[in-house]
């Protein structure tokens, strides 16, 4: 029964394999286009050969230390979701039971089950154990069963000269499995070889792997001094944004008026006095972390209903207010018998005043 864990040095180096061939593809990608345009700067400008040399110099090997230090920083946790995998085929394998009463289709004798092996069912399917049934007698052909069941049944071969469906039959010489293929229609035949003591052909040999692996694996303790960096990069970068973000606040802040309830009163009048809108009056103040004044104002146009009165008069208040630190407060206007009433809330603090800019954009 095949086994998946294996030792953890195993899969460190299947890791690392996957980083040396990610690397060497960027360096086949990129080296060659730059090596060219630094053979052709004799006949550019100063300004740009010192570019050109400049992109091979600093920014390809730069580019590769992050791709490198990336690579560290996620090993240790691929590597534990890589053995924690294996874990769990090699727990299939091992609880998965065959099922029972399996018959051979040529003498129906009961099979024995006497290989297993899994089946992955990736992308979008569970994994599942694969049962494979030698007849006592010796009969062809075999079965295979899934652990829930399920036969998994031979694809039927077509014939290569007219496409329809060939017969099958085996011949076993020791080790050596011969599969004759029939087509009952133009009676072509072909033959499928299977030499079960075979080797797989051995791996080609990669001889610059161990150079490739010192240049792009980090050790621990580069790859220790790549994620201080890195944290101190992003550190920096943080800064760098919040300094951005506060002088982003400052302009905004900037563009926000400050009006005092006196001051609230001046811009008010006049604007409400021009669109018929008379007698503005502020009741006495709430003030806790900020200001509330409830206001009264009268309908000085007859002709002007209740809801066209209360929709106008809103609009005029907020259009008014968009760059002070003042806000018409959510219930809106009230209207009855041509007097309306409403709250505004005063803003102090730059904190708040952020957040009825927020209000405005909204």
């Amino acid at each position: 029964m095949t086994k998946y864990l294996q030792p953890e040095s195993y899969y460190s180096d299947l890791y690392d394999r996957f980083t040396v061939e990610k690397c060497r593809r960027w360096e086949k990608k990129e080296a060659p286009k730059n090596k060219t345009a630094i053979k052709e700067k004799t006949k550019k400008s100063k300004i740009n050969k010192i570019k050109e040399e400049f992109i091979v110099n600093v920014v390809i090997p730069t580019a590769l230390y992050f791709i490198k230090g990336d690579r560290y920083t996620q090993k240790a946790e691929t590597i534990r979701e890589w053995m924690a995998q294996d874990q769990a085929k090699d727990d299939l394998l091992a609880s998965a039971r065959p099922p029972e009463g399996i018959q051979c289709l040529t003498c129906k004798s009961v099979l024995i089950p006497t290989f297993r092996d899994l089946q992955s069912g990736w992308p979008d399917k569970k994994d599942r154990v694969l049962f494979m049934y030698d007849c006592p007698n010796g009969c062809l052909p075999h079965r295979a069963f899934f652990d829930d069941g399920e036969e998994r049944r031979p694809t039927p071969y077509l014939c290569s000269k007219c496409n329809s469906e060939a017969s099958k039959k085996y011949k076993r010489k020791g080790n050596i499995i011969t599969t004759i293929y029939t087509c009952p229609k133009c009676g072509h035949k072909e033959k499928d070889i299977l030499d079960l003591d075979e080797k797989p052909k051995p791996e080609k040999m990669d001889s610059d792997f161990a150079k490739d692996r010192e240049r792009f694996c980090l050790s621990e303790k580069e790859g220790q001094e790549y994620i201080e960096a890195a944290a101190k990069l992003k550190n920096i970068s943080k800064l760098m944004e919040e300094s951005k973000e506060k002088e982003k606040m400052q302009k905004e802040l900037a563009g926000i008026k400050k009006l005092s309830a006196a001051g609230l009163r001046d811009l008010l009048s006049p604007l409400l006095e021009k669109e018929g809108y008379i007698k503005l009056e502020f009741s006495q103040p709430e003030i806790s972390k900020d200001v509330i004044l409830q206001f009264i104002v009268q309908e000085n146009k007859s002709s002007r209903e209740e809801y066209d009165s209360k929709f106008h008069l809103q609009k005029i208040i907020k259009t008014a207010l968009e760059k002070t630190n003042w806000w018409l407060m959510s219930e809106g206007v009230c209207y009855k018998l041509g007097i309306l009433s409403g709250r505004l809330r005063g803003y102090e603090n730059d904190e708040d005043l952020l957040k009825l800019i927020k209000k405005h954009g909204e």
